[in-house]
């Protein structure tokens, strides 16, 4: 009976599913407190562990010198090429200006960049850091940036719905932070999977 017990044990525990880490990776000097609000609105809407690694140095190939800034799609490149091992997804944080090509605009300021249904995205605290006029302003901006690009990797596209944390800023990034109410409304939710989100 023991060694029935025991196999049955070892049995439920190989088919257990490993637990999702997401890799929440510096990239340049960040401030602590923010990295910390990451974590924090990541693990309170996707149901995963986040894991803070080692920083690493912007790369050089996504400096962009016209515009003394750097490139969202370089980041995520390098990002791809180098992703932390055991890791579900990747998300890079740098306070550095970050910028990307939107429609015929070939450098465009931007708060983050995600993969839609890929694996990493990139978010940039440098406008909020700029704009906010409080802590917990800045702070609930941050949150509200981070889960916006992670949900890009989960497959959620830009969405029409006001407060959807997936909304479009359109270039009007912090009235749409402001408006938002940080989580998915049911048409996102059920493109994300609600198994891959906290209730």
């Amino acid at each position: 009976m023991t060694c029935a017990l025991a196999l049955v044990a070892s049995m439920l525990v190989a088919a257990a599913p490993a637990e999702r880490v997401v890799a929440l990776v510096p990239l340049g000097k960040v401030d602590p407190a923010l990295l910390k609000v990451a974590v924090e609105a990541i693990e309170a809407k996707v149901a995963c562990k986040v894991r803070v690694e080692s920083e690493r140095e912007l790369p050089k190939a996504a400096w962009y010198a016209p515009r003394k800034r750097w490139r969202a799609e370089k980041l995520l490149e390098a990002l791809g090429q180098d992703p932390p091992q055991g890791t579900w997804k990747v998300v890079g944080f740098t306070a550095a200006e970050i910028s990307t090509t939107k429609g015929s605009i070939a450098d465009w300021r931007v708060g983050g960049q995600g993969e839609v249904g890929g694996r990493a995205c990139v978010v940039s605290s440098w406008i909020n850091e700029r704009h906010a006029k409080t802590k917990a302003d800045l702070h609930r901006r941050i949150a509200d940036l981070v889960v916006h690009e992670v949900g890009h990797t989960l497959g959620a596209a830009h969405c029409e719905s006001k407060g959807c944390v997936m909304r479009d800023a359109e270039g009007r990034l912090l009235e749409t932070q402001d408006a938002s109410t940080g989580q998915f409304c049911d048409a996102c939710r059920k493109k994300v999977g609600e198994a891959t989100l906290r209730r």
